[in-house]
């Protein structure tokens, strides 16, 4: 024992100091090593969770929004030329991309002979493609070869070879071998031309083909019929059909590769594409994507991190008062230490150094700890379902911004934990003494009115949140940066509901005190004696399990507010529980057998012009609309199967319709060369089964039909039993039909990485925050019954049995839980309504979305609040057994010594 103290004698003043006070000392150890840990896990999950989702959207970006096409006429003997510069310049401004460029060149028209004469000839057109090999199979025959002539019968002159879609050859009633002739439009010259293979697409709905629907279908009816193409290889149609030509060069970019920190500099580079080719090919005409999808994608992913800044602040405003209560503490405990070595000579100088060496001491390990123990906490975090489900990898070994935020939060934690000794010091041992007989009073803080000027700062905060439609600032020069002000709007309102809260305590602690003064029972009088004489003492435990609280509810409701929106986003897009497209010889019956499909509504989809602009206009069939429509009560004051009820027309009348509220003063609308009146009955926020923000008019089918509109079906929309859509889509995707399904469409919201992100980011702050709260709740009962032994030691020996000993501390205690969980619980309701909403639509990234609801899940919250009740009030037992255990004439004689 001596060997051992003298050890200890040995060792500098800061070390002893420090483990004099191994509670505290460990508690903000604990504290500053949760707060490193957990942010800088949080800002890699921030990190990886937006680099997944740009990954995944540039992995699956469908080719129209990242093709680029030019357009140009040709001729045989400048096509090469003109083929090099439109390769060179989408090279060039592609840069580090690589990119596979195909091109299409097709002849003027020809006409079948002895079907060019009349006001209606059926014509064809030659074409080569480049590539179609790889993208077709063929049904009979052989591709054509590159010299592309081939004897028919003998003495008769020789044939160009050519391939034609299935199609294409059904609809000319011709097969591999048939010779036939076409005469040219613009020289009247005849070619002769032999099949020598009939070939199919392999997928004729593929994006590259968009616009040729010549080859996709065979045949194109406008002001006159066309059937073909004729297909014959480049060399072919340069020598012999190129007069008249038209060229298309297709542009596919392969994005795999593509790092998401370039996608602002690469979007740039190919915005100028049109300059790159223009230079080589003046008569070029360019159209590209790529670039806006990729600023779209950056911009997503900058909202997307700071959006997932959000519970990284929150997080920073619980710790940091955590520190400073455990600080306050300390400082508390020490202070007449403190006034008596001040009053021995010891200079502020030298408590300073003292108190930064032990702030230093406890906080400096946390530093290089923190990133190692982060992945860690990340892969716990990734076991759960829906954030596996998401794909994002969370990284294995920390990287140097990861260091540096550790280093950054260990020092600031420091400092907190470094000031309260400090302004402790500045006491006489004499003014201490007189001190430890006064009240508490209102804090430094409180008193100064910072609170207000909080309050102020939150306002703005959520103003600029709630006003905009992400947490986003352009920097000088135009460059998009996080809006720090915008991203800290919920922490600083949820710091200033806790703060009002304090004011409060002194209140209720009066008001139960005036209740129990004449009530019989010994723990609540002397638990609201308590409280009501040092509500100082119990307001710091009352706002750090207030915040803990409303961060845990808070980021409970965003959590459920995401996933709503998520599900109201498909069911929106979808329209229904399925959709699929039409085929010819569908009816009602090859929908009603599947497994599970209750109903199945015919419609017909088309792109109209209302006041001078496109818009889509849904036919369906009124009789049944209203139980496949999946509409969400807000969006319309009417229910679906009112809606359908009023669009069902009449003969003579404009036909009925619903719109969007950007329609809703439509009386005419031109849907082919048909002009129809309309009469809008209804309008809804949004039309269920057309992107969001698109607008979009719904009409009865029979009553359009009854217009002179073609009535022509493109698709059924499924009402499917319970929107179990599983069994009835997989019999019709096997049937070859590109189907949208509301299940699949919600899993694949839910699992997208960004949008998992911040449910993520929500449950390690979610789990952070309840931690923080238990500790924080343990190291003040601990210590607040460590100074009162003697008052519990003095209760002991008058007789005070154990039940009455934890009835006081729990009423005790329980004032503080009471008040905090329904002050958390309301505070973050209140809050959640302001900011959830506005913070859930700027995660989305886009304008024009459905609106946001909110979505309180009570049952959650309330096992949240049973949870912490439980924990804490066992905390409180363990407190009490604990004191009473104690030997009440050994605390007395401790007591008198000191």
């Amino acid at each position: 024992m001596k060997r051992g103290r003298a050890v200890l004698g040995r060792l500098p003043l800061v070390i002893r100091r420090a483990l004099a006070e191994p509670l505290l000392l460990a508690a903000a150890f604990g504290s500053i090593l949760l707060a490193t840990t957990a942010i800088a896990a949080l800002l890699l999950h921030a990190g990886s969770a937006s680099q997944a989702g740009v990954r995944r959207a540039l992995d699956t970006a469908p080719l129209a929004a990242t093709a680029t096409v030019v357009t140009s006429s040709v001729t045989s003997g400048d096509f090469a030329k003109v083929d090099q510069a439109v390769r060179a310049g989408i090279a060039h401004a592609h840069g580090e991309v690589p990119v596979r460029v195909t091109a299409r060149v097709e002849s003027a028209s020809y006409a079948l002979r002895g079907r060019e004469k009349g006001g209606q000839p059926v014509l064809t057109r030659f074409a080569t493609y480049e590539g179609l090999d790889g993208q077709a199979d063929l049904v009979s025959g052989r591709w054509p070869t590159q010299e592309g002539t081939e004897g028919t019968a003998q003495g008769t002159p020789q044939a160009t070879a050519v391939a034609l879609s299935e199609p294409a050859a059904r609809a000319m009633g011709v097969s591999t071998g048939d010779a036939f002739t076409v005469v040219g439009r613009l020289d009247g010259k005849p070619a002769r031309v032999r099949v020598a293979g009939v070939f199919r697409l392999r997928n004729p709905d593929d994006p590259r083909w968009r616009g040729e629907d010549l080859l996709r279908h065979g045949t194109q009816t406008a002001d006159f019929t066309s059937r073909g193409p004729l297909v014959v290889p480049a060399g072919a149609f340069l020598d012999r059909f190129a007069a008249g030509a038209s060229a298309r060069w297709l542009a596919e970019p392969d994005l795999r590769r593509l790092s998401p920190d370039r996608l602002r500099p690469v979007s740039a580079s190919v915005a100028a594409v049109s300059a790159d080719v223009r230079s080589g090919c003046p008569r070029c005409t360019v159209t590209e994507t790529l670039s806006g999808t990729l600023l779209r994608l950056d911009h997503g992913a900058l909202v997307a991190r700071s959006t997932m800044l959000v519970p990284v602040l929150q997080l920073l405003v619980l710790a940091a008062y955590a520190l400073a209560l455990t600080a306050r503490l300390l400082a508390e405990h020490r202070r007449m230490e403190t006034a008596l070595l001040r009053s021995r000579g010891g200079g502020s100088p030298r408590l300073a150094a003292m108190a930064a060496g032990e702030a230093l001491l406890i906080a400096l390990p946390c530093a290089p700890a923190a990133p190692f123990l982060a992945p860690v906490l990340l892969r716990l975090l990734s076991a759960f379902p829906w954030i596996e489900a998401t794909g994002v990898e969370p990284p294995r070994t920390p990287d140097g911004g990861t260091f540096a935020v550790a280093a950054v939060v260990a020092l600031a934690c420091a400092v907190m934990l470094a000031a309260p000794p400090l302004l402790a010091a500045r006491r006489t041992y004499v003014e201490e003494q007189a001190a430890r007989g006064r009240a508490d009073r209102p804090g430094l803080v409180q008193r100064a009115g910072a609170d207000v000027a909080l309050l102020v700062l939150a306002a703005l905060a959520v103003w600029r949140l709630r006003g905009q439609d992400a947490a986003e600032t352009t920097r000088l020069g135009g460059e998009l940066g996080l809006d720090p002000l915008v991203g800290a709007g919920p922490a600083l309102a949820l710091l200033v509901g806790g703060m009002a809260a304090l004011r409060l305590v002194p209140a209720v602690a009066r008001i139960a005190e005036r209740a129990t003064r004449w009530r019989p029972g010994f723990g609540p009088a002397v638990a609201a004696r308590q409280v009501s004489r040092r509500p100082a003492r119990y307001s710091g435990p009352a706002l750090l399990l207030t915040m803990a609280t409303a961060i845990g509810v808070l980021s409970l409701t965003t959590a459920a507010t995401w996933r709503a929106a998520q599900e109201d986003r498909a069911r929106h897009v979808a329209g229904a529980s399925l959709r699929v497209p039409a085929l010819p010889g569908d009816d009602a019956r090859t929908f009603t057998t599947l497994p599970g499909v209750a109903a199945a509504v015919p419609a017909h989809r088309a792109t109209v012009v209302a006041d001078g602009a496109d818009a889509t206009l849904i036919a369906a069939d009124a009789a049944d609309l209203g139980r496949v429509l999946l509409l969400r009560p807000d969006l319309s004051e009417l229910p679906p199967a009112t809606l359908a009820s009023r669009i069902a027309g009449s003969a003579g009348q404009p036909l009925p319709v619903v719109a969007t509220p950007g329609l809703a003063d439509v009386t005419r609308i031109t849907a082919g060369t048909a002009a129809i009146p309309v009469r809008v009955v209804s309008v809804v926020t949004a039309m269920p089964g057309t992107p969001e923000g698109t607008p979009a008019l719904l009409a009865d089918l029979t009553a359009f039909q009854g217009k002179g509109a073609e009535r022509q079906v493109t698709e059924w929309w499924l009402a499917t039993d319970g929107h179990d859509t599983a069994r009835a889509a997989l019999d019709a995707s096997g049937r070859g039909r590109d189907i949208v399904d509301v299940a699949a469409l919600t899993a694949g919201y839910r699992d997208d990485p960004t949008a998992a992100g911040l449910q993520g980011a929500l449950l390690l702050g979610f789990a952070a925050a309840l931690a923080f709260a238990v500790l924080g709740f343990l190291v003040n009962a601990a210590v607040s019954a460590r100074e009162r032994r003697g008052e519990f030691a003095v209760l002991g020996a008058l007789g005070v049995r154990f039940r009455q000993t934890l009835g006081l501390l729990a009423a005790e205690q329980s004032f503080v839980i009471g008040l905090s969980l329904a002050g958390g619980v309301a505070l973050a309701v209140a809050v959640s309504a302001a900011v959830v909403p506005p913070m859930v639509t700027a995660g989305y990234a886009t304008g024009g979305g459905l609106p946001v609801l909110l979505h309180v899940p009570w049952s959650q919250v309330a096992a949240l609040a049973v949870a912490i009740l439980a924990v804490l009030l066992a905390i409180v037992a363990g407190l009490a057994r604990s004191l009473h255990r104690r030997e009440p004439a050994a605390v007395l004689r401790a007591g008198e010594a000191s």
